[in-house]
């Protein structure tokens, strides 16, 4: 948890979900998606859970490069979340995650050409899953639970289908470079469709961006943010690393900054 955020205690409905009822009440959408922090491409990166877990209990992943059986096998195995379970779990309907359909929105930005990542084929699902604490665990390691729905999708496609059409925003993006590549566009810059989908949002942006920060990053996207107009300066230069890099935390503009 990042002690300079605001803390939240944990949700009635993620503290009530249980074996028995995951697949018989309806899906919560909007508690999933309301105060969320969303990471398109993910992988199984467990940083956003190890950094935020107790500021933000949802967490929204998605990747088309993981398929449901490789993200089942990472959760129930030594790649999953340190010291947290699989409780119970759900696959999710389109209409369930799309209640009032989709109008995709498209960029005038060329795509650029992926790695051959891109080339890997895997059937798009959602699921929702309860990860809940080891019980030999203290509390200092983490939450009792967190929720993570996973989308095996293109993570600009799942933004806006999941937070525009749902007129919702994440609390916090996970704006970060991904270290094998394999995308088609450009998550960072400015004016390529990601953020240009995420200004669309009529529920407005996230509170929080969380991106790779270095003074080499400085000179290479010319200045101190990804998304300058909307977020200009980093709240925290430093908030942890991983593959070879360090990452910053930035707030809105429109937001009262941090202490």
């Amino acid at each position: 948890m990042i002690k300079q955020m605001p803390f939240m205690e944990p949700p009635a409905w993620l503290m009530n979900v249980s074996k028995n009822t995951i697949n018989t009440a309806p899906f919560p959408l909007r508690e999933v998606l309301q105060d969320s922090l969303y990471y398109p491409g993910a992988g199984s990166d467990g940083k956003p859970v190890k950094w935020f877990a107790g500021n933000v209990y949802s967490f929204v992943y998605t990747d088309y490069g993981v398929s449901r059986d490789e993200l089942l096998n990472d959760l129930n195995g030594e790649k999953g979340f340190n010291g947290y379970h699989v409780l119970t779990q759900r696959d999710l309907t389109m209409n369930e995650l799309i209640p009032n359909g989709w109008q995709p929105m498209y960029s005038g930005v060329p795509p650029r050409r992926a790695s051959g990542w891109r080339t890997k084929k895997i059937e798009p699902f959602g699921i929702w899953v309860i990860m809940e604490r080891s019980e030999n665990l203290p509390p200092e390691h983490g939450p009792e639970r967190f929720s993570l729905l996973y989308l095996g999708s293109e993570g600009v496609a799942a933004y806006q289908a999941l937070y525009n059409s749902n007129q919702i925003k994440p609390k916090i993006f996970f704006l970060i470079h991904h270290c094998f590549g394999g995308n088609w566009t450009n998550f960072e810059r400015s004016y390529d469709i990601l953020a240009v989908s995420v200004r669309a949002n009529t529920a407005g942006m996230p509170d929080y961006l969380v991106g790779r920060y270095s003074r080499r990053i400085r000179r290479s996207i010319q200045g101190d943010s990804y998304w300058p107009n909307d977020y200009s300066a980093p709240t925290l230069e430093y908030i942890g690393g991983g593959c070879g890099l360090n990452y910053g935390l930035w707030q809105h503009n429109s937001g009262k900054q941090l202490n």
